[in-house]
Protein backbone atom coordinates (compact mmCIF):
# COMPACT_ATOMS: atom_id res chain seq x y z
CA UNK A 1 0.00 0.00 0.00
CA UNK A 2 1.56 3.29 -0.97
CA UNK A 3 1.01 5.63 2.55
CA UNK A 4 1.53 9.32 1.74
CA UNK A 5 1.67 12.14 4.58
CA UNK A 6 0.09 15.00 2.41
CA UNK A 7 0.41 18.42 4.06
CA UNK A 8 -3.20 20.05 4.85
CA UNK A 9 -3.88 22.95 2.20
CA UNK A 10 -5.45 25.82 3.59
CA UNK A 11 -9.15 25.61 4.68
CA UNK A 12 -12.04 27.14 2.29
CA UNK A 13 -14.68 28.79 4.22
CA UNK A 14 -16.18 25.06 5.78
CA UNK A 15 -14.56 24.26 8.91
CA UNK A 16 -16.39 21.42 9.05
CA UNK A 17 -17.88 18.68 6.61
CA UNK A 18 -21.36 18.77 7.33
CA UNK A 19 -21.92 14.90 8.12
CA UNK A 20 -19.04 12.88 9.03
CA UNK A 21 -16.64 13.49 11.87
CA UNK A 22 -13.03 14.92 10.48
CA UNK A 23 -11.67 11.72 13.02
CA UNK A 24 -13.96 9.10 10.70
CA UNK A 25 -11.77 7.75 7.92
CA UNK A 26 -13.21 7.95 4.74
CA UNK A 27 -12.70 4.98 2.48
CA UNK A 28 -13.44 5.61 -1.24
CA UNK A 29 -13.47 2.75 -3.65
CA UNK A 30 -12.29 4.44 -7.02
CA UNK A 31 -13.27 3.25 -10.75
CA UNK A 32 -12.87 5.07 -13.93
CA UNK A 33 -13.29 5.05 -17.98
CA UNK A 34 -9.38 5.10 -18.02
CA UNK A 35 -6.51 4.54 -16.17
CA UNK A 36 -4.71 7.63 -16.53
CA UNK A 37 -8.04 9.62 -15.33
CA UNK A 38 -8.03 7.30 -12.43
CA UNK A 39 -4.23 7.98 -11.53
CA UNK A 40 -4.95 11.86 -11.80
CA UNK A 41 -7.75 12.08 -9.91
CA UNK A 42 -5.77 9.97 -6.98
CA UNK A 43 -2.47 12.07 -7.34
CA UNK A 44 -4.74 15.60 -7.09
CA UNK A 45 -6.78 14.48 -4.18
CA UNK A 46 -4.12 12.84 -2.07
CA UNK A 47 -1.59 16.10 -3.33
CA UNK A 48 1.24 13.67 -4.19
CA UNK A 49 2.43 11.08 -7.06
CA UNK A 50 1.30 7.61 -5.64
CA UNK A 51 1.53 5.70 -8.97
CA UNK A 52 5.38 5.65 -10.23
CA UNK A 53 6.03 7.40 -12.99
CA UNK A 54 6.18 4.59 -15.75
CA UNK A 55 2.56 3.45 -14.16
CA UNK A 56 -0.10 4.26 -16.85
CA UNK A 57 -2.44 1.17 -16.41
CA UNK A 58 -4.21 -0.16 -13.28
CA UNK A 59 -4.55 -3.57 -13.85
CA UNK A 60 -4.17 -4.44 -9.72
CA UNK A 61 -6.09 -3.16 -7.05
CA UNK A 62 -4.35 -0.19 -5.05
CA UNK A 63 -4.68 0.76 -1.99
CA UNK A 64 -3.59 4.61 -1.20
CA UNK A 65 -3.91 6.79 1.99
CA UNK A 66 -3.31 10.17 3.15
CA UNK A 67 -3.94 13.02 5.44
CA UNK A 68 -5.96 15.50 3.24
CA UNK A 69 -7.30 18.61 4.82
CA UNK A 70 -7.12 17.01 8.25
CA UNK A 71 -8.58 14.04 7.12
CA UNK A 72 -7.43 10.89 6.91
CA UNK A 73 -8.34 9.25 3.37
CA UNK A 74 -7.94 6.00 1.67
CA UNK A 75 -8.42 5.50 -1.91
CA UNK A 76 -8.99 2.10 -3.29
CA UNK A 77 -8.61 2.34 -7.08
CA UNK A 78 -10.19 -1.11 -8.69
CA UNK A 79 -8.48 -2.26 -11.99
CA UNK A 80 -9.62 0.03 -14.86
CA UNK A 81 -13.00 -1.18 -16.46
CA UNK A 82 -12.29 -0.30 -19.89
CA UNK A 83 -8.56 -0.60 -20.54
CA UNK A 84 -7.83 -3.70 -19.39
CA UNK A 85 -8.79 -7.21 -20.79
CA UNK A 86 -8.50 -8.98 -17.77
CA UNK A 87 -9.93 -12.59 -17.69
CA UNK A 88 -13.09 -12.97 -15.25
CA UNK A 89 -11.01 -15.21 -13.25
CA UNK A 90 -8.16 -12.30 -12.65
CA UNK A 91 -10.92 -9.56 -12.69
CA UNK A 92 -12.58 -11.40 -9.77
CA UNK A 93 -9.48 -11.64 -7.71
CA UNK A 94 -8.73 -8.12 -7.69
CA UNK A 95 -12.52 -7.11 -6.90
CA UNK A 96 -12.10 -9.38 -4.22
CA UNK A 97 -9.36 -7.43 -2.99
CA UNK A 98 -10.95 -4.23 -3.68
CA UNK A 99 -13.59 -5.25 -1.05
CA UNK A 100 -10.86 -6.25 1.57
CA UNK A 101 -9.33 -3.31 1.19
CA UNK A 102 -12.04 -1.04 1.73
CA UNK A 103 -13.80 -3.06 4.24
CA UNK A 104 -16.01 -2.68 6.43
CA UNK A 105 -17.59 -0.76 3.40
CA UNK A 106 -16.82 2.22 1.09
CA UNK A 107 -18.38 5.35 1.92
CA UNK A 108 -18.68 5.72 -1.07
CA UNK A 109 -17.76 4.88 -5.04
CA UNK A 110 -16.01 7.07 -7.39
CA UNK A 111 -16.67 6.31 -11.45
CA UNK A 112 -13.95 8.80 -12.85
CA UNK A 113 -15.06 9.77 -16.88
CA UNK A 114 -13.71 12.50 -18.76
CA UNK A 115 -16.13 14.76 -20.04
CA UNK A 116 -14.73 15.39 -23.70
CA UNK A 117 -14.78 11.93 -24.27
CA UNK A 118 -18.43 10.47 -23.13
CA UNK A 119 -19.79 8.06 -25.54
CA UNK A 120 -22.45 5.49 -26.00
CA UNK A 121 -20.80 2.83 -24.67
CA UNK A 122 -19.30 4.86 -21.10
CA UNK A 123 -22.50 3.06 -18.91
CA UNK A 124 -21.74 0.18 -19.95
CA UNK A 125 -17.62 -0.02 -18.53
CA UNK A 126 -19.71 -0.10 -15.63
CA UNK A 127 -21.63 -3.43 -15.93
CA UNK A 128 -18.63 -5.80 -14.15
CA UNK A 129 -18.86 -3.43 -10.99
CA UNK A 130 -22.77 -3.62 -11.04
CA UNK A 131 -22.55 -7.41 -11.74
CA UNK A 132 -19.68 -7.77 -8.63
CA UNK A 133 -21.29 -5.74 -6.43
CA UNK A 134 -25.61 -5.19 -7.02
CA UNK A 135 -27.34 -2.53 -8.26
CA UNK A 136 -27.64 -0.92 -5.25
CA UNK A 137 -24.17 0.28 -5.10
CA UNK A 138 -24.88 3.04 -7.87
CA UNK A 139 -26.57 4.76 -4.90
CA UNK A 140 -23.24 4.87 -3.63
CA UNK A 141 -22.19 5.91 -6.53
CA UNK A 142 -20.26 9.72 -7.57
CA UNK A 143 -19.53 10.30 -10.81
CA UNK A 144 -16.38 12.24 -11.29
CA UNK A 145 -16.21 14.30 -14.38
CA UNK A 146 -11.71 14.69 -14.52
CA UNK A 147 -10.84 17.44 -16.36
CA UNK A 148 -7.35 19.50 -16.04
CA UNK A 149 -8.60 22.44 -19.15
CA UNK A 150 -8.79 25.71 -18.10
CA UNK A 151 -12.20 26.10 -19.10
CA UNK A 152 -15.15 27.69 -17.68
CA UNK A 153 -16.94 24.97 -15.49
CA UNK A 154 -20.54 26.34 -16.48
CA UNK A 155 -19.49 25.80 -20.54
CA UNK A 156 -18.41 22.14 -19.49
CA UNK A 157 -21.53 21.59 -17.77
CA UNK A 158 -23.91 22.29 -20.64
CA UNK A 159 -21.91 20.65 -23.04
CA UNK A 160 -21.96 17.45 -20.67
CA UNK A 161 -25.90 17.79 -19.80
CA UNK A 162 -26.61 17.65 -23.88
CA UNK A 163 -25.21 13.96 -23.87
CA UNK A 164 -27.69 11.26 -23.41
CA UNK A 165 -24.69 9.14 -22.37
CA UNK A 166 -24.47 10.73 -19.34
CA UNK A 167 -27.83 11.97 -18.45
CA UNK A 168 -28.54 8.04 -18.46
CA UNK A 169 -25.56 7.52 -16.50
CA UNK A 170 -26.50 10.47 -14.25
CA UNK A 171 -30.11 9.10 -13.56
CA UNK A 172 -28.88 5.44 -12.49
CA UNK A 173 -26.66 7.36 -9.75
CA UNK A 174 -29.42 9.93 -8.89
CA UNK A 175 -27.70 12.58 -10.45
CA UNK A 176 -24.63 12.18 -8.26
CA UNK A 177 -22.18 13.92 -10.40
CA UNK A 178 -19.41 16.39 -10.12
CA UNK A 179 -16.64 18.44 -12.50
CA UNK A 180 -13.79 18.24 -10.89
CA UNK A 181 -10.88 20.45 -12.24
CA UNK A 182 -7.39 19.02 -11.48
CA UNK A 183 -4.96 21.65 -12.67
CA UNK A 184 -7.28 24.30 -10.37
CA UNK A 185 -7.42 21.54 -7.36
CA UNK A 186 -3.16 21.99 -7.26
CA UNK A 187 -3.10 25.86 -6.79
CA UNK A 188 -6.66 25.94 -4.37
CA UNK A 189 -7.62 22.48 -3.35
CA UNK A 190 -11.26 23.60 -3.51
CA UNK A 191 -12.27 20.37 -6.04
CA UNK A 192 -10.62 18.15 -3.36
CA UNK A 193 -13.10 20.02 -0.52
CA UNK A 194 -16.33 19.84 -3.30
CA UNK A 195 -15.77 15.91 -3.77
CA UNK A 196 -15.40 15.31 0.06
CA UNK A 197 -18.73 17.68 0.71
CA UNK A 198 -20.47 15.75 -2.08
CA UNK A 199 -19.16 12.34 -0.12
CA UNK A 200 -20.28 13.31 3.03
CA UNK A 201 -23.90 14.56 1.66
CA UNK A 202 -24.01 11.14 0.56
CA UNK A 203 -22.64 9.29 3.31
CA UNK A 204 -25.96 11.38 5.64
CA UNK A 205 -28.55 9.99 3.06
CA UNK A 206 -27.51 6.47 2.46
CA UNK A 207 -24.87 5.20 4.88
CA UNK A 208 -21.48 3.95 3.56
CA UNK A 209 -22.23 0.97 1.10
CA UNK A 210 -22.00 -2.74 2.72
CA UNK A 211 -23.59 -5.81 1.90
CA UNK A 212 -23.07 -9.41 3.27
CA UNK A 213 -19.86 -10.01 1.16
CA UNK A 214 -18.10 -6.71 2.93
CA UNK A 215 -19.90 -7.82 6.43
CA UNK A 216 -18.62 -11.82 5.76
CA UNK A 217 -15.10 -9.89 4.50
CA UNK A 218 -14.52 -8.08 7.77
CA UNK A 219 -15.13 -11.13 10.35
CA UNK A 220 -12.73 -12.63 8.65
CA UNK A 221 -10.60 -10.13 8.31
CA UNK A 222 -10.78 -9.29 11.94
CA UNK A 223 -9.84 -13.54 12.62
CA UNK A 224 -6.84 -13.30 10.69
CA UNK A 225 -5.66 -9.77 12.12
CA UNK A 226 -5.98 -11.59 15.32
CA UNK A 227 -3.81 -14.98 14.08
CA UNK A 228 -0.97 -12.64 12.26
CA UNK A 229 -0.48 -10.06 15.79
CA UNK A 230 -0.53 -13.32 18.13
CA UNK A 231 2.21 -14.89 15.51
CA UNK A 232 4.19 -11.37 16.84
CA UNK A 233 3.42 -11.67 20.26
CA UNK A 234 7.68 -12.37 20.66
CA UNK A 235 8.75 -9.62 18.35
CA UNK A 236 6.14 -7.28 19.66
CA UNK A 237 7.29 -8.13 23.51
CA UNK A 238 10.91 -7.26 22.48
CA UNK A 239 10.31 -4.27 20.68
CA UNK A 240 8.48 -2.77 23.35
CA UNK A 241 11.71 -3.74 26.07
CA UNK A 242 13.77 -1.94 23.36
CA UNK A 243 12.11 1.45 23.59
CA UNK A 244 11.66 1.22 27.05
CA UNK A 245 15.78 1.53 27.22
CA UNK A 246 15.79 3.81 24.82
CA UNK A 247 12.73 6.25 26.12
CA UNK A 248 11.13 7.16 29.05
CA UNK A 249 7.74 9.58 29.95
CA UNK A 250 6.42 11.01 26.97
CA UNK A 251 8.65 10.29 25.09
CA UNK A 252 8.29 6.74 25.63
CA UNK A 253 4.62 6.98 25.90
CA UNK A 254 4.87 8.69 22.12
CA UNK A 255 6.86 5.77 20.45
CA UNK A 256 4.65 3.14 22.11
CA UNK A 257 1.59 4.59 20.44
CA UNK A 258 3.49 4.70 17.35
CA UNK A 259 4.66 1.32 17.02
CA UNK A 260 1.47 0.14 17.87
CA UNK A 261 -0.08 1.91 15.25
CA UNK A 262 2.26 0.79 13.04
CA UNK A 263 1.69 -3.26 14.14
CA UNK A 264 -1.78 -2.88 13.75
CA UNK A 265 -1.60 -1.37 10.46
CA UNK A 266 0.83 -4.01 9.14
CA UNK A 267 -1.80 -6.96 10.59
CA UNK A 268 -4.71 -5.16 9.22
CA UNK A 269 -2.97 -5.24 5.79
CA UNK A 270 -1.37 -8.48 5.11
CA UNK A 271 -4.93 -10.16 6.76
CA UNK A 272 -6.70 -7.88 4.04
CA UNK A 273 -4.48 -9.64 1.01
CA UNK A 274 -4.79 -12.92 2.83
CA UNK A 275 -8.36 -12.69 2.99
CA UNK A 276 -8.63 -11.59 -0.40
CA UNK A 277 -7.13 -14.87 -1.72
CA UNK A 278 -9.43 -17.42 0.33
CA UNK A 279 -12.72 -15.40 -0.61
CA UNK A 280 -14.09 -17.43 -3.15
CA UNK A 281 -17.66 -18.44 -4.25
CA UNK A 282 -19.49 -16.56 -1.53
CA UNK A 283 -18.62 -13.83 -3.39
CA UNK A 284 -20.20 -15.08 -6.37
CA UNK A 285 -23.55 -16.45 -4.59
CA UNK A 286 -24.51 -13.09 -3.22
CA UNK A 287 -23.60 -11.56 -6.94
CA UNK A 288 -26.53 -14.41 -8.23
CA UNK A 289 -28.72 -13.36 -5.10
CA UNK A 290 -28.86 -10.04 -5.90
CA UNK A 291 -28.49 -9.91 -9.86
CA UNK A 292 -31.03 -12.76 -11.27
CA UNK A 293 -33.33 -13.27 -7.61
CA UNK A 294 -33.73 -16.26 -5.22
CA UNK A 295 -35.44 -18.89 -7.81
CA UNK A 296 -32.45 -18.59 -10.18
CA UNK A 297 -30.14 -18.47 -6.64
CA UNK A 298 -31.80 -21.91 -5.75
CA UNK A 299 -30.39 -22.83 -9.24
CA UNK A 300 -27.27 -21.63 -8.60
CA UNK A 301 -26.63 -23.51 -5.73
CA UNK A 302 -27.63 -27.34 -6.94
CA UNK A 303 -25.37 -26.20 -10.38
CA UNK A 304 -22.59 -25.84 -8.02
CA UNK A 305 -22.44 -30.00 -7.57
CA UNK A 306 -20.91 -29.64 -10.65
CA UNK A 307 -18.67 -27.14 -10.48
CA UNK A 308 -18.93 -23.28 -11.60
CA UNK A 309 -20.11 -23.57 -15.36
CA UNK A 310 -22.95 -25.53 -13.79
CA UNK A 311 -23.70 -22.94 -11.31
CA UNK A 312 -25.20 -20.67 -14.31
CA UNK A 313 -27.33 -23.84 -16.10
CA UNK A 314 -28.33 -24.29 -12.12
CA UNK A 315 -29.64 -20.82 -12.51
CA UNK A 316 -31.29 -21.01 -15.40
CA UNK A 317 -33.68 -24.22 -14.35
CA UNK A 318 -34.07 -22.39 -11.08
CA UNK A 319 -35.43 -18.96 -12.59
CA UNK A 320 -38.13 -21.19 -14.00
CA UNK A 321 -38.79 -22.81 -10.25
CA UNK A 322 -38.62 -19.77 -8.28
CA UNK A 323 -42.32 -19.87 -7.85
CA UNK A 324 -42.35 -23.25 -6.35
CA UNK A 325 -39.05 -22.47 -3.91
CA UNK A 326 -40.32 -18.73 -2.95
CA UNK A 327 -39.84 -17.89 0.85
CA UNK A 328 -38.02 -21.59 1.13
CA UNK A 329 -35.12 -20.31 -0.26
CA UNK A 330 -34.84 -17.72 2.22
CA UNK A 331 -34.69 -20.29 5.21
CA UNK A 332 -32.32 -22.00 2.77
CA UNK A 333 -30.09 -19.16 2.46
CA UNK A 334 -28.86 -18.74 6.04
CA UNK A 335 -27.87 -22.37 6.40
CA UNK A 336 -26.45 -23.25 3.04
CA UNK A 337 -24.17 -19.81 3.55
CA UNK A 338 -23.18 -20.06 6.80
CA UNK A 339 -22.48 -24.00 6.34
CA UNK A 340 -20.44 -22.88 3.32
CA UNK A 341 -18.40 -20.08 5.06
CA UNK A 342 -17.55 -22.18 7.65
CA UNK A 343 -16.04 -24.68 6.10
CA UNK A 344 -14.21 -22.60 4.06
Amino acid sequence: MASVKVKPRRRLSLDSPPNMSRETPLRILVFGDSSQNQISLTRSVLGQDVFTRDEVNISATMKSSGVVQERNITLVNAPNLQDNDLPDSILHKELRKAVCFSCPGPHAVLFVVDPFKLTSNTMDILKPMVHFFGERVLRHTLIVLYHEKGMKVLSIEDEVKKNKSFRELAEKCSQNYLFFNGEVNWTEGSQTQALLTKVDEMVSEHGMFSNMEFKDAEKRIQKEERFIKKSKEKEIRETLKALENQHSGEALASEILKYEEKIQLECREKAELVVADKLGFAVRFVDYAVAVGKGAFVGALLGFAVGYEGMAAGAAVGAGLGAVFGGAANAAWSYIYKSFTDAH
